[in-house]
């Protein structure tokens, strides 16, 4: 089993049960016993977005990796919503 909480804050590379890829910055953090149906979990601002996040139970990752070399991004808000956004940095 994935420990997600080494991915908290971090750049990442997830790769879903299900073939999908996702590309982004680890925002949110929510521990088993803090989530109503007791799995661990994280929310990902996928790169080049404005601001939503993407969800994954750690049962749904079939592989997660930090993305050291990664284009760097910035979470920055939204002017108008307020909303985190992540920016690439140039």
């Amino acid at each position: 089993m994935i420990d997600l909480y080494d991915y908290k804050y971090k750049n990442v590379k997830i790769t879903a049960v299900n073939g999908k890829t996702f590309v982004g910055f680890v925002d949110i953090y929510i521990p088993a016993i803090d989530d109503i149906d007791g799995f661990e979990n994280i929310a990902i601002i996928p790169q080049g977005t404005n601001g939503y996040v993407v969800g994954f139970y750690a049962k749904d990752i079939a592989q997660i990796e930090i993305l050291e070399t990664a284009e760097p991004i910035e979470i920055t808000l939204h002017p108008k919503t307020h909303q985190p956004q992540a920016v690439a940095i140039a």
